[in-house]
């Protein structure tokens, strides 16, 4: 490389400074280079309008050819660039080269100047397809009502005069004509039983022909300017008023003529003024009938952990209570429960000082309130007598005051057996049941009176407990006849049950008779005779 070369600096297409060209010069070059190719464009362009300007004018079909390409008779050939001005015929044509493109160091576009260049879109978007064009449809505006021609119209009332004006008119209620569903049953029963044709071919007026002999006046149809005579009501002729009353004729001297009203203007004569005093009769009061009221509810089962917990939260609601009350000053708070164990911590500097007083008064403490708890065991503890009432309350159940007892009559086959017998009276005198057990040979009837629980326990016993089919001692079957081993096993059986007015006997009575007469009159003495009737229609 010789002095007078420079080396070459490769550079870029928008770097303006370099050793080659002054940095004034760069930039006008440039310009007038685009300014050129800027007029060749504009030229050629040109040309080509024209030449389709002139394809329009003559309206030239394009003849096709025999491979179904378009001639290029008049049209030149689409390859074809046309010459620019000042070209030399022959030379190779020049290439289209783009303009120069500048961008700042962000990459926006810069003119040569280096000034911002602000590109405005002025492309708009519009529908491709038909379905996405808006059409602006015209609503057509409703017309309004024209206001009536009248002269008494005030247009400041707005459209609520016109509105009242157009409401639809309230349909009237229509009366059913006379006859008319009366036409329609005649007309189907000649349909169904001579068929369309004999209704087609009645007369139209014959069913109101046959009404004609007999009119009915119509109440609806009433000619105007007339009124229907309204129709006078008989009132009920009523009974004339008698003498004296039938409530007065115990005080009358001769009642017998009360039937016959012949006292006429002599009823003061006839009264008795004995028996009229200052005294009122009040009439008993009678329950108006009504239903009976409901059941109460059943009571709610607990079971043994919700009752502890109940009882607990009792026992927390009455100290609560109570200590609420001393809070207040309405009960003496209880003095401080001082034993042995607690002594030293309870009374403190005085057990230190006289620990022997202090012991003594805790020991007295201590017996005093042992005494109290005696005490009110001792208040609660029952008397021997009402002891004796609890047991039998217990056993038998409270006797309701004036309740009428209730009597069971049971009808036995043998009552033979001493432990069967020892059993009937035993359970009655034990369940305090009065009675009686009447026994013979055929028959044996036992009595029970007293209350529903006693009556229960003694119906499990003479019905279940018993058994009445076991077999006897083995001497008592050598001396059974043939006659007693064909005969059913023994039983027993509820003959009758119910509530009397009284009690007929004062305790259980056993009494053997010797044969059903004397049985029977045993039990008439007493009024009860028709118990043994009862019994002996049991077998």
């Amino acid at each position: 490389m010789s002095e007078g070369d420079q080396p070459r600096v490769k550079r870029s297409r928008f770097d303006t400074s370099g050793p080659g060209l002054p940095s004034a010069t760069v930039p006008a070059a440039m310009a007038k280079d685009a300014s050129a190719k800027a007029k060749q464009a504009l030229e050629k362009a040109k040309k080509l309008l024209e030449l389709k300007q002139l394809n329009d004018k003559l309206k030239l079909k394009m003849p096709k050819a025999t491979g179904g390409a378009p001639s290029s008779a008049i049209l030149p050939p689409p390859t074809a660039a046309p010459t620019l001005p000042g070209a030399v015929p022959g030379a190779k044509p020049k290439t289209f080269t783009p303009a120069s493109l500048y961008l700042d160091d962000q990459g926006r576009e810069v003119d040569v100047q280096g000034r911002l260049i602000q590109r405005v879109d002025t492309r708009v978007a519009a529908p491709t397809l038909k379905l996405n064009e808006r059409v602006e449809v015209k609503k057509a505006e409703p017309k309004k009502p024209e206001p009536p021609k009248r002269s008494f119209y005030d247009p400041e009332m707005g459209d609520r005069l016109l509105n009242k004006v157009e409401r639809r008119p309230r349909a009237n209620f229509e009366f059913v004509q006379h006859g008319r569903f009366e036409r329609q049953a005649e007309a189907m029963r000649l349909k169904a039983q001579f068929g369309e044709e004999a209704v087609r071919a009645r007369p139209a007026k014959v069913f109101e022909d046959k009404k004609s002999a007999a009119p009915v006046r119509d109440v609806n149809m009433i000619p105007l300017g007339q009124r229907p005579a309204k129709e006078e009501k008989k009132e009920p002729e009523l009974d004339p008023i008698p003498d004296v009353e039938w409530w007065d004729v115990r005080i009358l001297r001769d009642p017998q003529r009360y039937g016959a009203g012949e006292f006429g203007e002599d009823v003061a004569a006839n009264l008795n003024a004995e028996k009229i005093t200052i005294l009122i009769e009040h009439p008993v009061p009678i329950d108006p009938p009504a239903e009976e009221a409901p059941p109460p509810p059943m009571p709610l089962m607990l079971t043994e952990k919700e009752r502890k917990k109940l009882k607990t939260q009792r026992r927390m609601e009455r100290e609560k209570d109570r200590q609420e009350m001393i809070r207040q000053g309405l009960m003496e708070p209880p003095k401080p429960k001082v034993k042995i164990s607690n002594l030293m911590r309870v009374l403190g500097n005085e057990a230190v000082a006289d620990p022997s007083a202090m012991e003594a008064e805790v020991r007295a403490q201590m017996e005093e309130r042992e005494q109290a708890h005696k005490d009110r065991n001792l208040a609660r503890k029952l008397t021997p007598a009402e002891r004796r009432e609890k047991k039998h309350v217990k056993l038998v159940g409270a006797a309701g005051e004036g309740e009428a007892p209730t009597v069971a009559v049971y009808s036995i086959d043998r009552l033979s057996k001493p432990a069967h017998r020892f059993k009937v009276r035993a359970n009655a005198e034990e369940l305090h049941l009065t009675g009686c057990s009447v026994t013979t040979e055929a028959l044996s009837v036992v009595v029970v009176e007293g209350g529903p629980k006693s009556h229960k326990r003694y119906n499990k016993l003479m019905l279940g407990r018993i058994k009445w089919d076991e077999e006897e001692d083995e001497d008592d079957n050598r001396h059974q006849d043939e006659d007693e081993m064909q005969r059913k096993p023994p039983g027993c059986r509820l003959a009758w049950t119910g509530k009397v007015k009284a009690k007929a006997f004062e305790k259980f009575v056993v009494h053997d008779a010797k044969s059903a007469a004397d049985a029977r009159k045993f039990l008439e003495e007493r009024g009860i005779a028709h118990y043994w009737d009862l019994a002996e229609a049991t077998l």
